[in-house]
């Protein structure tokens, strides 16, 4: 399946800039060798911008960051220019099993100008902090859904959902939620959610994707829910909703 990809982006009031980074996730299980994630950085302002990469603990009593190896540490991007940033994470043999974290730093710097006789200033701009969960063991995704109901309309803008969605996997996941027919061969991401280890939520206080909705799709015959982990496509609960 095809779906939109959404890019999130952080603004800062001070400075008026903010760094685009891709994705915002690591999820990898981390034990036996290692987890690695490439996370793709974009330079959005009309400056060369440097930028400082580092990695953080955080006050999580199940901290990775010893583990975690970031390279390279300082990017130097032309404006609309892109970097690649890859993450590296491998626990010692003999860890406990459950999830770990740690935090990706990233520092946007204004590359200075040389003036003569004038001391070079840096201007520092966006400092984003993005926390970063990794896993130890075969910790299967799994959740489950009661009392599911989706009300339709002539399009996408007129979706509501209903019921109870819950993580009951020993880790946090990222969620895709797919309106289709019985074999998926008509369907369209609705929403997304990212659940934390046993946490549930109210469907109703989902964001439905108004702006992805296809005016020529034909909702009616689209009677099943599909829920899928984000990232890696594995299919994780299908639910018939009725007409």
């Amino acid at each position: 399946m095809k779906f939109k990809s959404f890019f999130f982006f952080f603004l800062t009031s001070v400075s008026f800039a903010y760094i685009n980074v891709y994705p915002l996730s690591f999820d990898q299980r981390i034990d036996s060798m290692g987890g690695v994630k490439d996370f793709i950085l974009t330079n959005t302002t009309n400056k060369v911008m440097k930028y400082q990469i580092n990695i953080l603990k955080n006050d999580d009593i199940n901290d990775m960051t010893s583990w975690t190896e970031i390279y390279p540490r300082t990017l130097t991007l032309k404006p609309g220019a892109k970097g690649e940033i890859k993450m590296y994470t491998r626990a010692p043999k003999g860890t406990i099993l459950g999830e770990y974290s740690t935090i990706l730093n990233i520092k946007e710097l204004e590359v200075p100008k040389e003036r003569k006789n004038k001391k070079k200033s840096v201007n520092i701009f966006t400092n984003l902090k993005i926390k970063l969960y990794g896993y130890v063991g075969k910790l299967d995704s799994s959740i489950s859904l009661k009392n599911i109901k989706v009300f339709k309309g002539k399009n996408l803008s007129n979706i509501n959902l209903n019921g109870v969605l819950k993580n009951e996997s020993l880790r946090r996941v990222n969620l895709e939620i797919v309106l289709a027919d019985s074999n998926e061969k008509n369907s369209i991401l609705i929403s997304e959610t990212k659940l934390k280890k046993g946490e549930e939520i109210d469907l109703s206080n989902l964001k439905v994707f108004k702006d992805s909705r296809d005016e020529d799709q034909n909702y009616s015959k689209l009677n099943y829910i599909y829920i899928y982990e984000k990232g890696v496509g594995k299919f994780l609960k299908r639910e018939k909703i009725g007409s």
